[in-house]
C-alpha cells in the first residue's frame, strides 16, 4: 500500500495526490468515460456519466460503481481535494484549448490543443497532473457536464513539485497550453516554471519536439511525456509517438472531414500507426460499445510491449499546427484491457491483419484522395478478441 496522504497534515502541510473512487491516495489512475447512448442504439442506455476505472492497486480495469460529477468518482474527489483546500501553500492551474462558459473569453487557436490540470503544495512538495480530452473542463463556476455525447479519457499522476515544474517547463515550449484559472502561483523558485505558464506563451517558439522521462511520486511508475509545438508541422502520432516508442500503434482520436491523415509509414520507415474504428467495453464489464464517431478520446496502445498513451492530440492535418502531447507508460493490465476494446472492425471471414490492410487501403475519400474513410467500406464489428502481434 502506498504511503501517500491526502488532506491536512501536522503543521498545516497539505499532501497532494491522485485519489481513487474511495477517496484514497494512489500513485496514478486511468478513467474512460462512456458517451451518452440511447437504448435504441444499445441494449443498456448510458447517461454519459458512466466510466471504467483502473489504478495500480485495483485488480483489473472494470466499470466503476460511481458516475462522473456525482462527487464520488476518482475525478471528482481528486479535483475537489485541491479546490476545497484552505492552505496558502496549495495551488493549481487549469488549461484547456476551449474555454469553459464561465471564462467569457475567445479561444486562442494558436495555443496548444491541450487539456488538463496541475496541482501542487509548496510545503509538502507534492502534486498531481491530470491530462484529459474533455473540452471546456474543468469549469469551477459550473457543475454541469459540457459534453455528454462523446467518450473521453483521463489520466492522473501523483508527482513531486519538482516534476510538476519540469513538466511545466516542457509545456511552455511545446504543448503551449491556454491557462484560464490559477491560484497561489507566485513567482518564486519553488513554482517558477508553473508560474510562467500563466504568462503569455511564445507561439513562435522554434519548431521541435521533446520527450522527458519522469516518475510518479514514490517512483512506482516511470512515464514519458512526449510533446511537439505548433511549428514542428508533422503528424504527432505517426511521426513522433510511434517512432519514439519504436512499435506499431493503434490510436483512437477525433477524426473528421478532409483533415484526416491516412495511415502511412512512420518517419522511421518501419512502424505504422492505425486508427481505431470501434470501442467496445463489454469485456471490461461495461455493456456499451460505440464507433469512433462518438468518441472524443485521444489514446493509443502499442501492438506489443504494453505501452499505453493518453494525450490531447488528434490524428488530423489541422493538428499539425497545434502544440500538444501525450503521457506514455507501461502497464500490462491496462494495456491488455484496452487491447480488448480497440477493435479495428474486422469484416466477417477476415483476419485482423487483413482488416488493417483494408482500412489502410480505404482510408481515403471516394475520389481517391487522402481524407475520410469511404462510406462504401462494408466493415462490421468483429466477434473475435483482438490478438497482439509482434
Amino acid at each position: 500500500m502506498l504511503k501517500l496522504r491526502s488532506g491536512r497534515c501536522k503543521g498545516g502541510t497539505m499532501d497532494i495526490s491522485a485519489l481513487n473512487d474511495s477517496g484514497k491516495p494512489v500513485e496514478w489512475w486511468f478513467l474512460y468515460k462512456v458517451p451518452h447512448l440511447t437504448k435504441s442504439a444499445q441494449e443498456t442506455a448510458a447517461t454519459g456519466h458512466e466510466y471504467v476505472y483502473y489504478d495500480p492497486v485495483a485488480a483489473d480495469v472494470q466499470r466503476s460503481p460511481q458516475t462522473l460529477l456525482s462527487g464520488k468518482s476518482a475525478l471528482d474527489r481528486t479535483i475537489a481535494s485541491v479546490m476545497k483546500a484552505r492552505s496558502a501553500t496549495t495551488g493549481y492551474l487549469f488549461y484547456n484549448d476551449e474555454f469553459p462558459k464561465s471564462v467569457h473569453k475567445k479561444d486562442n487557436g494558436e495555443l496548444g490543443h491541450t487539456k488538463g490540470m496541475i496541482a501542487f503544495d509548496t510545503d509538502s512538495k507534492t502534486g498531481f497532473w491530470l491530462l484529459h480530452s474533455w473540452p471546456k473542463y474543468v469549469d469551477p463556476a459550473n457543475k454541469d457536464d459540457p459534453a455528454l455525447n462523446f467518450g473521453q479519457t483521463y489520466l492522473c499522476l501523483t508527482i513531486s513539485l519538482d516534476t510538476a515544474n519540469q513538466i511545466a517547463q516542457q509545456m511552455a515550449q511545446y504543448q503551449q497550453p491556454q491557462v484560464y484559472d490559477a491560484t497561489n502561483l507566485k513567482s518564486t523558485a519553488a513554482t517558477a516554471d508553473l508560474f510562467a505558464l500563466t504568462k503569455p506563451i511564445n507561439v513562435n517558439a522554434k519548431g521541435g519536439t521533446s520527450t522527458i522521462r519522469c516518475n510518479t511520486l514514490n517512483n512506482k511508475q516511470e512515464f514519458r511525456v512526449i510533446a511537439k509545438n505548433r511549428d514542428w508541422g508533422k503528424d504527432f502520432w505517426n511521426d513522433l509517438v510511434g517512432p519514439e516508442l519504436g512499435i506499431d500503434m493503434d490510436v483512437e482520436t477525433w477524426i473528421r472531414g478532409k483533415n484526416v491523415i491516412p495511415p502511412v509509414l512512420d518517419s522511421d520507415g518501419i512502424h505504422k500507426t492505425f486508427d481505431i474504428k470501434y470501442i467496445d467495453l463489454s469485456r471490461l464489464g461495461a455493456p456499451w460499445a460505440w464507433p469512433e464517431t462518438r468518441d472524443h478520446a485521444k489514446w493509443g496502445i502499442t501492438t506489443s510491449d504494453d505501452w499505453v498513451c493518453v494525450g490531447d492530440m488528434n490524428r488530423m492535418i489541422s493538428q499539425e499546427k497545434r502544440g500538444g502531447g501525450t503521457i506514455a507508460l507501461q502497464d500490462r493490465t491496462l494495456w491488455e484491457a484496452l487491447s480488448q476494446t480497440d477493435l479495428l472492425v474486422v469484416p466477417p471471414g477476415h483476419t485482423l491483419e487483413e482488416a488493417r490492410q483494408l482500412i489502410q487501403a480505404t482510408h481515403r475519400t471516394p475520389e481517391g484522395q487522402p481524407g475520410q474513410v469511404s462510406k462504401k467500406v462494408p466493415l462490421k464489428k468483429s466477434v473475435t478478441p483482438k490478438k497482439k502481434t509482434k
